[in-house]
């Protein structure tokens, strides 16, 4: 069993310990401060250093009630058992670490706090966390839950205590623990004056107000935050807080009303789209009813304006069933589609990159690729195609 110094010391940096075991992967110590990696919270790095040789200790993980130190895989043939190690962690790593899960335990105690969600998941790394909730929230709640985090985490001064108790002492106060009581002897809990209670085996600060900023930077399907702290969130805020003035001066709007001017153009935007989408319905219809040419039996039409697949597809079927459409883009960028037994389209594809150079695939009916060399008369060298075949 290893004795976890990071439980009572997670601010210190350097501990002595002995090599109790070793295996393929590295080695397990009498006692360490390397947390490992548990409870969805990433572990420490660092180094271990036995007389003259130093090792880098990338990842740490639990073996049983003893913790694995993850080093070179050279290294078996020059420690032995009995051996005593100079621990030292990545401490700039691990106060990341420390400043992310705390604030994790903010956030999740004012969600449940404040609206009774809960969190589901939470992963934590250096400096970034990503929360699952539920059930969801909406923008302005979680405005308010992001003022009230970021005044914690920079001017409430909370103060953060662990302590350990007996399983029963803790089942007695179950109705103050914000997570499930894990079955075991005894329960470490990790208190937030006045706002938390919740059991956790992890580092953490011990003062709000060392967190500072917590800038969320990605919110989906109103359950999933993302969000850093620490260097991390100045350097996102302060770069995401200049392109968007930039972005407002760029469109002349104030930048306190730039979310209502881009919610206008975006409206402005999809409708425009959605015109043109149906000026595209209207324009293939009327090309479906007059081929370039017939040839082989085969009846040749031509697109090459700004169309979108989907509504190409669903187009299909006004064109007559002995078609061949090609259909051209940007970029050298060719489509074949044939809906019918006459043209392999990815036959022909091939032939075309064969000739002209590029990729591409598909099968009988749909293909599309990027050609090197554009014919300059791309209907030309179909139609020759067509003929030998």
């Amino acid at each position: 069993m290893s004795e976890k110094l990071y439980w009572e010391h997670a601010y210190k940096t350097k501990f002595v310990a002995k090599i109790i075991a070793v295996n393929d992967e590295g080695v397990l110590l009498e006692k360490t401060l390397f947390y490992p990696e548990s409870g969805n919270q990433a572990s420490d790095r660092g180094y271990l250093t036995i007389g003259n040789l130093k090792f880098k200790v990338d990842k740490v993980t639990k073996d049983g009630e003893s913790i694995l130190h993850h080093i070179s895989s050279d290294f078996k043939n020059k420690v032995k058992i009995g051996d005593e190690v100079d621990g030292e962690i990545d401490w700039e790593y691990r106060y990341g670490i420390m400043k992310a899960h705390t604030s994790q335990h903010i956030f999740s105690a004012l969600l449940k706090n404040k609206y009774n969600i809960d969190t589901v998941r939470a992963n934590l790394n250096f400096e970034e966390v990503f929360l699952q909730i539920s059930p969801t929230i909406d923008y302005e709640q979680l405005k308010e839950i992001l003022i009230d985090v970021n005044k914690i985490c920079n001017s409430d001064n909370l103060v953060i205590n662990a302590k350990i108790i007996p399983y029963k002492e803790a089942e007695k106060s179950s109705n103050k623990i914000r997570s499930v009581i894990p079955n075991e002897s005894h329960i470490r809990l990790m208190e937030i004056h006045n706002l938390d209670l919740v059991c956790c085996g992890g580092t953490h600060v011990k003062n709000s107000t060392e967190i500072g900023t917590v800038f969320i930077y990605e919110f989906k399907k109103g359950n999933a935050i993302r969000y850093v702290v620490g260097n991390k969130a100045l350097e996102m805020s302060s770069s995401i807080d200049l392109d968007v003035i930039t972005l407002a001066n760029d469109i002349n709007s104030p930048l306190i009303k730039l979310k209502e001017l881009l919610k206008k153009r975006l409206d402005f935007i999809d409708n425009i789209q959605e015109q043109h989408k149906e000026l595209s319905i209207k324009l293939l219809e009327s090309i479906s009813k007059s081929p370039l040419k017939k040839i082989n039996d085969v009846s040749l039409f031509y697109i090459d304006f700004d169309v979108d697949i989907k509504v190409l597809n669903k187009s299909l079927e006004n064109f007559p069933s002995n078609s061949l459409i090609i259909v051209t883009f940007e970029g050298n960028k060719i489509r074949l589609l044939s809906p019918n037994e006459i043209v392999d389209s990815n036959k022909l594809l091939q032939q075309l990159i064969q000739k002209c150079g590029g990729k591409g695939g598909g099968n009988s009916k749909s293909s599309q690729g990027i050609l090197e060399n554009m014919p300059e008369n791309i209907l030309v060298e179909i139609e020759l195609l067509i003929q030998n075949n």
